[in-house]
């Protein structure tokens, strides 16, 4: 059996997160992390519950709810903080490390229900470090096959899969062979586009030129438009 934590003082806080890519494995329902994570502590417990639904785990920085737990942390609320499991809090090691060295000096701990390990020790530090290794390598892992599925649909069927917009194109939904989708199309600053790959080609063209001409040519298309 595990021993239960006691909240002497302050807020104990439990961070639930569920990414995307977890949408298919149940044990990371948001409710299944939330039920465990109150089980664990015992239900006369103090605590918040901070959620952050639909976030990835590569950083901390664009998490609503995990910058407003770290915020009560800073104004001396919480704690402890709980997670089901050690890659709910992050997947990137330096993320984790440079958050856990803020948390430290704030006399806040950071406790996993699946990795009981005792991060006091270097033993437990070694191996707390080594999961989430795994965990980068795992969100990195699954990054390139998306990216790799993104590609192979564009290549196949010649949609617009999103992403940044390369400058001279912008996107329409339109059918291709019975399927709808967006396609990138030239734009209004096409002929700008069109004029400095021309002008490139010239090299008696300086750059300064280039960008001189493309300027008048971009504000004579709008002046038509």
């Amino acid at each position: 059996m595990k021993k239960k934590i006691v909240n002497n003082n302050g807020v104990t806080a439990i961070y639930v997160r569920r990414s995307v890519a977890d949408r298919d494995n149940n044990s990371l329902s948001i409710e299944s992390q939330k039920e465990d994570c109150i089980r664990y502590i015992g239900e006369d417990c103090l605590y918040r519950l901070y959620c952050d639904n639909g976030f990835s785990g590569k950083d901390t920085e664009h998490r609503p709810a995990f910058q407003q737990m770290m915020s009560d942390a800073r104004d001396g609320i919480i704690s402890r903080i709980i997670v089901k499991k050690y890659d709910r809090f992050s997947r990137n090691l330096r993320d984790y490390l440079n958050v856990s060295e803020e948390l430290d000096k704030l006399g806040v701990s950071v406790y996993s229900l699946s990795e009981p390990f005792n991060t006091s020790t270097k033993e437990g530090r070694m191996m707390r470090n080594n999961l989430l290794n795994f965990a980068e390598f795992e969100r990195e892992t699954i990054a390139g096959r998306v990216a790799d599925a993104y590609n192979t649909r564009g290549r196949e069927t010649g949609f617009y899969q999103g992403g940044t917009m390369a400058f001279g194109y912008t996107t329409q939904r339109m059918t291709v062979n019975g399927k709808k989708g967006s396609v990138l199309v030239p734009p209004e600053q096409a002929g700008a586009l069109k004029l400095a790959y021309e002008m490139y080609a010239e090299p008696s063209n300086s750059l300064r030129d280039i960008l001189r001409a493309c300027s008048v040519s971009f504000q004579s298309e709008k002046k038509v438009v």
